[in-house]
């Protein structure tokens, strides 16, 4: 099959060095370089902002591995030079097109991530919906990472599949899709409520209900990483020493008692976690992404660390609180945590669909019934190590090598391609 990837609204990073500890930059690249080595006998079409053509020889051979990449994007800079009249905000629109129609290749399906889209994408095309006759003018970052994709499917109609690992981006407010994902791969179900033009010129819209299927997606973050694998601690430690009359001794050198990790998100967390823990803890350590506004002068909260460096300190952890990025959902934390070897209580709107069968006892409602939880595994060692070992045993070899989403995967595309 040929088969086009990519990222609605991003560029795919294949340069690990580029991820940043917000947005979900390894998961692309991780699942995808997955596929390719996975499926030497089908072809990959790159569509889409990404590095792959400015990654030294070394690493594209690696990615590359059956040489059943096509980066379609690679050739779009020696393209626009030789079509220097092309209007600069919609010359990525007409290098799609002209590949499409050039190139001869037939493609079978699709395989996308989900990203951020404006209210209307495509420039050139799509008009306002208040002022039908005069063209909308998305901005620069929706035209040029948005745009393409959402144009490509429009036009050509490809069966694909869609990626939902991030809330903000599923359902999208964009107007201007047309063309839908045969199946929609998320970490949570539901009836996602979508409004669409009904053409590029149209002020009309209709409204669709598109299913979202939990197919465990949050797993990526475990492909490629070794089953009890560690790296070099480099934050200071810390605890919740006011919990527990004595500290207890660091085991497998977990030198970090509790932490969390957690980034403000949209809509903010900031309500759910101080109700859960900030009203009552006050020595705790929050790490992420805040806005200033919302945390005031605050010094329980860290900041953002990189991506290494965090991966780096998680190892000295041993407990830690979740909380979604939207009520009911299942996120990539719990399996990072779990990964780590940390014991990752849960909010009460965490999983509430009960997709990971994790043990009731990680599920508490406040910081009284977390720190009872916390205390009780601490005065009793063998219940310490059972919960670690049933979290453990959850942590299955199909997530670590790629087998499991791989074959999802395929499975998924083989079907929607032969309808």
């Amino acid at each position: 099959m040929n088969i086009v990837v990519g990222k609605i609204g991003k560029s795919i990073l294949f340069n690990p060095n580029s991820w940043g500890p917000t947005g979900g930059d390894n998961e692309a690249p991780k699942y995808y370089e997955n596929l390719f080595r996975r499926n030497p006998n089908h072809k990959f079409f790159l569509l889409g902002a990404n590095d792959f053509s400015r990654r030294p020889l070394a690493d594209q051979q690696r990615i590359n591995e059956h040489k059943n990449v096509i980066d379609i994007w690679g050739g779009f800079s020696q393209w626009r030079k030789s079509n220097k009249g092309v209007d600069d905000k919609t010359s990525n629109l007409k290098y799609l097109e002209a590949f499409t129609k050039e190139s001869g290749v037939t493609f079978d399906c699709g395989i996308l991530f989900s990203g951020p889209t404006g209210s209307t994408n495509v420039p050139g095309l799509t008009t306002k919906m208040r002022e039908p006759g005069v063209l909308s003018k998305p901005i620069e970052m929706i035209a040029r990472y948005s745009a393409p994709l959402i144009w490509f499917l429009n036009e050509t109609k490809i069966p694909y599949a869609l990626i939902v690992n991030d809330p903000r981006y599923f359902p999208p407010n964009a107007r201007d899709i047309f063309h839908w994902p045969e199946v929609v791969l998320s970490q949570y179900e539901e009836k996602a409520r979508v409004v669409q033009k009904l053409d590029y010129a149209s002020a009309e819209t209709k409204e669709l209900r598109i299913p979202t299927v939990y197919s465990a997606m949050e797993t990526i973050f475990l492909i490629g990483l070794t089953r009890g694998g560690s790296a070099a601690a480099v934050a200071p430690p810390t605890s919740l020493s006011a919990f527990f009359e004595e500290e207890a001794p660091p085991v497998d050198g977990k030198d970090i008692n509790f932490l969390i990790v957690l980034n403000e998100g949209r809509p903010s967390r900031y309500k759910l976690l101080s109700e859960a823990i900030l009203n009552d803890v006050q020595d705790v350590q929050v790490y992420g992404k805040w806005d200033p506004r919302t945390i005031g002068d605050d010094k329980r909260f860290k900041g953002s660390m990189g991506f290494h460096e965090l991966q780096g300190m998680l190892p000295r952890v041993k407990y830690t609180y979740c909380i979604p990025i939207k009520k009911g959902w299942v996120t990539s934390k719990f399996w990072e945590m779990a990964h780590y070897g940390i014991i990752p209580f849960l909010h009460p709107t965490y999983d509430m669909q009960k997709h990971l069968g994790a043990p009731d006892i990680l599920y508490v409602k406040d910081s009284k019934e977390l720190f009872e939880r916390i205390k009780y595994l601490e005065e009793n060692p063998s219940a310490y190590a059972e919960l670690r070992d049933t979290i453990d045993k959850m942590l299955k070899d199909s997530y670590y090598n790629g087998e499991f989403l791989n074959d999802l995967t395929m499975k998924v595309l083989t079907k929607i391609a032969k309808k």
